[in-house]
């Protein structure tokens, strides 16, 4: 919904789909908008949107919709891909 409401876009609705689209990008050249992808488990994904500065929106089950920092153990370990869109 966020993504749809900033950047006007409709995204597919699983994160299978979604890490398809677009170009992948280095993430030293990450912009605001681009989708950060994670492997959080064996066949488990998890997907959220690149704010700057190191940190992305996403939905956690336990807390909501967050911001989070890519420099965080948890999320570096997890790392996949970031993706381009637009």
């Amino acid at each position: 919904m966020t993504y749809s409401e900033v950047y006007r876009q409709m995204l597919p609705r699983t994160t299978a789909e979604q890490s398809q689209l677009g170009k992948a990008v280095p993430r030293s050249m990450a912009k605001k908008g681009d989708l950060v992808f994670f492997r959080t488990g064996r066949s488990m994904r998890h997907v959220g949107i690149y704010m700057g500065n190191n940190e992305f929106l996403h939905a956690s089950t336990s807390q909501g919709v967050v911001v989070s920092s890519l420099d965080t153990p948890y999320w570096q370990r997890a790392f996949w891909q970031i993706r381009r869109i637009q």
